[in-house]
């Protein structure tokens, strides 16, 4: 997929970050679950439950110099082993999940998962970033999936392995919108960037503030 091509379909791009890290994420980037525990050093067994293992509860870690950070859960991988592909293991699989930054295509999906019902209810931040200004700074890192890859919740999720996620340049976008030709799931659904964006203050043009799966405040715009 030519990174043109991937800014006219999708010009915006979307994160859901925990309430109140706006500040935190403008000031060091934002970071992967990997960067966090790099940047936080949390003891040996903390961070093994973060990092080794399906994170059954959100975990908080705590710094004198940095605050605190919520890692949330990753209750959608309950099928986790029974959707891998052979030759994948679920500990390659995690780390190609707490490796990268996330970030949603459509605002449709983005909109499910603040609807879902451990979201409904919480305040979450939301970073609306320019795409073309992503591209222009990452188009050699960004990787794209087409599948939300965190999400084995039945046990028929689409099999993947840690190669789920493809360099831009040789994303096969057309075979994908071929295959889903008679469905409404994009030819790609994720858009990630491994490990850290710590220029995302740069790219960001709005963050706002959602409540019930809809936006209740805005907390910046861009040369506003």
């Amino acid at each position: 997929m030519l990174a043109e091509e991937l800014i006219a379909r999708y010009p915006t791009v979307y994160h859901m970050a925990e309430n109140g890290t706006w500040p935190a994420i403008r000031e060091r980037g934002l970071l992967s679950t990997k960067a966090l525990v790099d940047l936080y050093e949390p003891d040996e067994e903390t961070a093994n439950a973060i990092l080794n293992q399906v994170r059954r509860k959100s975990v908080t870690i705590e710094s004198s110099r940095y605050g605190t950070a919520v890692i949330r859960d990753q209750l959608p991988l309950k099928f986790l082993e029974k959707c891998l592909l052979p030759g994948t293991t679920p500990q390659q699989f995690l780390d190609a999940l707490n490796g990268r930054v996330f970030f949603w295509l459509k605002i449709e999906r983005l909109q499910k998962l603040l609807n879902a019902k451990q979201y409904r209810k919480k305040q979450q931040t939301v970073l609306h970033v320019d795409t073309a200004e992503l591209v222009a700074r990452y188009s050699d890192k960004i990787q794209l999936a087409p599948y939300n890859t965190g999400s084995m919740h039945v046990p028929t999720s689409p099999p993947r392995g840690a190669d789920v996620f493809v360099d831009l340049i040789d994303y096969p976008y057309d075979a994908w919108a071929q295959k889903r030709r008679h469905s409404s799931v994009d030819p790609v659904v994720e858009l990630t960037v491994p490990y850290a964006v710590p220029d995302i203050g740069e790219v960001t043009f709005r963050v706002e503030r959602w409540k019930d799966g809809a936006p209740v405040e805005t907390l910046y715009q861009k040369d506003a």
